[in-house]
Order: C-alpha cells, then structure tokens, then sequence
C-alpha cells in the first residue's frame, strides 16, 4: 500500500508523450497563424495596389509593323503586361512627367472620383488613313453646327450635332492653326438651358505614331488648358519607347 502511494506521489502530471502532443499542436498553430499572417500581408498588398504594379521592367510589346518597350508600372491591365504581338495596350501616365506608378504617385492612380493628373492612351494598329487633325476638315467640318465659341488657350469649341453618333460631344480645335489643327472631342452634358452645354467628365484625341500606330488618349477636361504640354508629352514619351 505504501509503495502504491509512494508512486502516485512520484507520477508527473503529464506524461511525456501528452507532452509531446500538445507541443506539436501548438507548432502547427503556430505555423498555421504565421500562413494566415503572411496571407493576409499578401492580399493585403495586392488589394492595395488595385491591379497596378510598381515594377519597372520593360516588355517588348509588338503591335502590327511597330514594336515598343513599355515598363510594366506604365501598362494599366496585368494580362497586357507580357512580352509578344497584341492587338493593342492599354497605358495610363501621371502627368506632368508622364511616370507609371509608384509607391511616390500612388495617390493620383488611386484615384476613384476624378483622372485628374491621369493620362489614358490606347496603342493599337492604325484602322484609318488619317488622325483627328487630319479629319477636322474633311469629316467633321461637316458633322459640326453652331458658331464656334472661343475657349481655352487659344481653342475653339463647337458642337458636334447628336445625329451624327457624337451625341454630347462639343469639339475643341486649334485656331489660326497653320496646317493640320489640333483637335479634341469632349464630354458634356446639358445645363438648365437647352442651348447652353457645360463640360463634364473628359476629352479624347487620336494621333499617327510609328510605322503605322494609333494612339487614342484621354485626359481630365480639367487639364484642357495644358493642351499643348500634354500633347507634346504623349508624343515625345511614346516615340522613345518605340524600336526604330
């Protein structure tokens, strides 16, 4: 009897091998919370970043007879950002500088109400023999209606009649412009009388680059004073990147 509770007295709490149990199921919690923490990080980050990217590395991107090298931060969609022949890129620029993204600009890409200090173009194999300033006189000179009214920096503006599928476009043209004027179709929308229109979201203009390219970009109408800078910009950033 005394041996028996000698024993008793003398057994551990726990044996060795619960012992060893419980330590290899706190192990696998733990790696099981580090995976999650480390998950969490990742999905975290990416949702951050909202589909773009601050990496830098140039893809070779053929579209038609032109070739381009284009740093992926500067290539708006993630399939688009591979080397190869495509039937088009999309891009996105902030301006001025006329940078892709990083963690410095993430703020004006970010963006969610406005484009402001954006840059879209669209690169792909020219469809027409002429760019917009080369369609102002022969095409939309006839698709206008209204007197032209000054506008911003030495801009025109008139309407585009709604008939002809520019339904709440007003056109901005270059005046006293020798040769081919600039051009640039933009948004509006009716204001409280029916023959007054305000601006609203945006202007687009395509231009002729490379062997035979199309470059269609968009920016805030707010930027529509700095017409000259950002035109001299998309062209002079968008040459560089071509492979001559």
């Amino acid at each position: 009897m005394s041996d028996s509770h000698e024993t008793l007295q003398h057994a551990p709490l726990l044996s060795p091998g619960f012992v060893w149990k419980l330590t290899a199921v706190v192990a696998v919690l733990c790696l099981i919370t580090l995976a999650i923490a480390m998950t969490g990080r990742m999905i975290g980050g990416t949702i951050a970043l909202a589909g773009n990217t601050t990496d830098d590395s140039l893809h070779e991107i053929v579209i038609g007879n032109d070739v381009l090298l284009l740093p992926a931060n500067v290539i708006r969609f993630e399939s688009q950002r591979v080397s190869g022949v495509q039937g088009a890129v999309d891009t996105y620029f902030a301006w001025p500088g006329m940078s892709g993204y990083t963690q410095n600009n993430r703020d004006i890409f970010n963006q969610t109400r406005s484009a402001d200090g954006l840059i879209f173009a669209r690169i792909t194999q020219s469809t027409m023999s002429r760019d917009m300033s080369g369609r102002v006189g022969p095409i939309y000179g006839r698709l206008t209606e209204g007197s032209a009214v000054a506008g911003p920096n030495g801009l025109n503006s008139v309407r585009l009649k709604p008939g002809a599928g520019y339904a709440n476009e007003l056109m901005y043209v270059e005046r006293n412009a020798v040769g081919q004027p600039y051009a640039v179709r933009c948004l509006v929308e009716s204001a409280d009388s029916a023959e007054e229109f305000t601006t609203r979201t945006g202007c687009q203009r395509d231009i002729s680059l490379g062997a035979d390219m199309s470059v269609t970009y968009r920016f805030s109408i707010d930027l529509l004073p700095h017409w000259r800078e950002i035109e001299r910009d998309v062209r002079t950033r968008l040459e560089a990147a071509l492979v001559r």
